[in-house]
């Protein structure tokens, strides 16, 4: 079985500008099987060699041409598939994946061909398609579950090849092949490339918030030739830049209340509170001592500016991006205070000892534990996912030694600053200062 390296190659390049984006997949390989027994035939009335009639090592003519395809057809057998898919996703349970795949096998040969002896031929299909894999989430709404149920629909574009694996010499002038002619193995003598149609079922398991394991079964249909085939295929696949995060509702800020209630004016020179406004005129009896007030004898409001500043420390395990439980009581404690302070802002930056077997890799490490922050802030806390932003530092910004355990133990960090104001309305009193 071979996998097609152009094919590798285009993903590979492909993904490289995108790697900066949330919700890019990668499936750099995916394994199945490709059955394609209900469609033989079919294919041996398509896929004609030329080879109805044949001379063998004595120089007899076998076939007649009356039995199987009278073209010699070929068929070709269920084999091994495997590709690779680049994707990126549209919701944070759909995707649209490009996906490029090769199955090889041997061609099971028309009856005439058999009894001739030429009946051994290398049959390669290869399938180019589009297909968009709709997560069953969008219909029942976002969980945290880790498995992800979709389904499968796409078209695209089908090529098989057929080359004889033996010589052989035609007895008659067929298909615009002289008689006599002598035909060298590994000749190709025929193709067809047909436009396909995939549905499917099948489902993700995350393992984290960059790696998932895929599992798929897909029925192929051949429009132009009308025959179906099957398939089932498993693969890894990995997010750049960690999934698309659901939207999470914000509830309407409700309208303030507006005292339009008219003043009663009563003939008294009485204070009863004290406030400087008599009795007969004050909308607002019984206000507290030192509080100032206005010609109604109302308490005057002021506004006071209430800053946010708090900052989250969480370490991981080498070369692990998960959360551990003991800090999710202090990511909760930062989602309450954001939520106090609604224009607040947090940047969360990652960071990785030097122990990874590359800079790189240390690099998307770092970022992964970034995104897993913002990840539990967003999917469990409610956190709109604009109020967050996330970078990585691979290992360059160390507050330890990385030569020992503990200094490495320290950089395997993520580090959160959460800013932001609040503004309050207040009863002014005579001794506050109001710039």
């Amino acid at each position: 079985m071979k996998l097609n390296k152009i094919a590798l190659a285009i993903v590979a390049v492909a993904a490289a500008p995108l790697a900066a984006n949330a919700g890019v997949t990668i499936s750099p390989l995916l394994l199945g099987y490709h059955y394609t027994g209900e469609a033989h035939d079919d294919q041996r009335d398509l896929l004609a060699t030329g080879k109805n009639l044949y001379e063998n090592a004595n120089g007899d003519v076998i076939g007649d041409g009356t039995r199987g395809n009278n073209n010699g057809g070929v068929a070709k057998e269920s084999s091994l598939y495997t590709g690779a898919a680049l994707g990126i996703e549209l919701t944070p349970s759909t995707q649209f994946q490009v996906e490029y795949g090769v199955s090889s096998a041997n061609g099971e040969a028309s009856e005439d061909s058999a009894d001739a002896g030429v009946n051994r031929f290398d049959v390669e299909q290869t399938m180019i398609s589009g297909n968009f894999l709709i997560g069953t989430e969008e219909f029942t709404g976002y969980t945290d579950n880790a498995f992800k149920p979709y389904v499968l629909v796409g078209a695209g574009q089908s090529k098989i090849k057929v080359e004889n694996q033996e010589s052989y010499k035609t007895t008659g002038a067929l298909q615009g092949i002289p008689a006599g002619t002598e035909i060298a193995a590994g000749t190709e003598v025929s193709e067809t490339t047909d436009t396909i149609g995939n549905l499917g079922l099948g489902a993700m398991y995350r393992i984290n918030d960059a790696l998932s394991l895929r599992g798929e079964a897909r029925a192929i249909h051949n429009f132009d030739n009308n025959w179906w085939e099957g398939m089932a295929l498993a693969g890894l696949e990995v997010v750049l830049g960690g999934h698309l995060a659901p939207t999470v509702a914000v509830p309407p800020v409700a309208e303030p209340m507006v005292d339009d209630t008219p003043v009663v004016v009563v003939e008294s020179d009485l204070d009863s509170d004290g406030d400087g406004v008599p009795d007969s005129i004050d909308a607002c009896p019984g206000t507290p001592m030192n509080v100032v007030v206005d010609e109604r004898g109302c308490p005057v409001p002021v506004d006071i500016t209430d800053e946010l500043k708090m900052e989250l420390r969480v370490f991981f395990d080498n070369d692990k991006s998960a959360i551990k439980n003991q800090y999710k009581p202090e990511i909760a404690k930062v989602a309450e205070k954001m939520r106090e302070y609604p224009n607040s802002t947090a940047r969360v930056e990652g960071h990785a000892s030097k122990t990874g077997p590359s800079a790189r890799y240390n690099q998307r490490l770092s970022e992964a534990r970034a995104v897993a922050v913002k990840s539990m802030l967003t999917n469990e806390f409610g956190i709109a996912p604009n109020r967050l932003s996330t970078v990585g530092y691979g290992y360059d910004n160390p507050i330890a030694p990385n030569d020992t355990e503990e200094g490495r133990a320290m950089n395997r960090r993520v580090y959160a600053i959460i800013t932001g104001d609040k503004t309050m309305t207040v009863e002014q009193t005579k001794d506050m200062v109001v710039e």
